[in-house]
């Protein structure tokens, strides 16, 4: 039991939390585009969609976790591909059901389950960097 609590009650998960209530408000209010955007390419909602679930798996492993410094093992990062993916997927569903001014898009899907790939790679190349702060020689 202890090792559940050390788990759910960490410095990752206020940051977590933070950023999964912040995507969830950007993901279903209404905003206005009709003015210049940073990012005016082809696709740039989607690159947007990718870079928010990188974030949002990124956090949610190092709230896993509890620490930068011990990678997940397969399981893990299972649970914690399932959650974000399963979360994009209910985002997108409210979006088309619950919102007149969002539709729920595949593509989207597609971008968010991308981030979360990213997410976990990036997690898995900078273990080694983490370790290292750790046990410095």
């Amino acid at each position: 039991m202890l090792r559940i609590k050390h788990r759910l009650f960490n410095p990752f998960t206020a940051a977590f939390l933070l950023y999964a209530i912040g995507i969830t408000v950007l993901s279903l209010v209404r905003i206005d585009s009709s003015g210049r955007s940073l990012l005016s390419f082809e696709g740039a909602d989607k690159l947007v969609h990718c870079l928010f679930y990188f974030g949002f798996t990124f956090l949610l492993a190092l709230a896993y976790k509890g620490s930068f410094v011990i990678a997940l093992n397969q399981k893990a990062q299972v649970i914690v591909a399932l959650i974000a993916m399963t979360y994009s997927g209910i985002i997108e569903l409210l979006q088309g059901f619950f919102t007149v001014y969002r539709s729920a898009e595949l593509g989207d899907f597609v971008a968010n389950s991308v981030g979360v790939i990213f997410g976990l790679v990036a997690l898995k190349v900078l273990n080694p960097f983490f370790n290292r702060m750790k046990n410095p020689k």
